[in-house]
């Protein structure tokens, strides 16, 4: 991701964490990106963009979750994620799928969350993967 590419809407707090999150009005859809070692700050900072985001969004609006570079995350970040999983549920949000890559720790963290707010999301290795699964059931 350069900054070009992701506008106002990437976050750079800590060295080596990285967030973007953008929405897709015309797809309908909210991608949502953290690598590295991300806080509790980065996370709190994430949080807020998304909710920002999804107000671009019609209901029932896809997301894709990229955390295939993240690192396992702190308690207090995960707190954060915890808000974003109450926006995504309060905001009617249709499929999730969850871009993972190999990062088997983090997306047994980020699956928790999703149970524990009454959803699962749909894995994908590769964003490209995940646009394919969701592209395939808009046609």
């Amino acid at each position: 991701m350069s900054a070009v590419e992701c506008g106002a809407r990437e976050g750079r707090q800590a060295e080596g964490a990285l967030y973007e999150v953008r929405a897709s009005p015309g797809k309908n859809r909210l991608y949502f990106t953290m690598a590295g070692v991300v806080s509790a700050d980065d996370a709190r900072a994430a949080a807020e963009r998304v909710e920002e985001e999804m107000k671009r969004l019609r209901p029932g609006f896809d997301t894709v979750s990229n955390i295939a570079g993240l690192e396992p995350l702190p308690p207090e970040a995960l707190e954060q994620i915890r808000r974003i999983n109450r926006y995504l549920v309060g905001f009617q949000r249709g499929r999730i799928l969850r871009v993972v890559g190999r990062s088997a720790k983090t997306a047994v963290q980020f699956e928790r969350l999703s149970k524990a707010h009454g959803y699962s999301a749909q894995l994908a290795f590769s964003l490209q993967e995940a646009e394919r699964l969701l592209d395939a059931k808009i046609e």
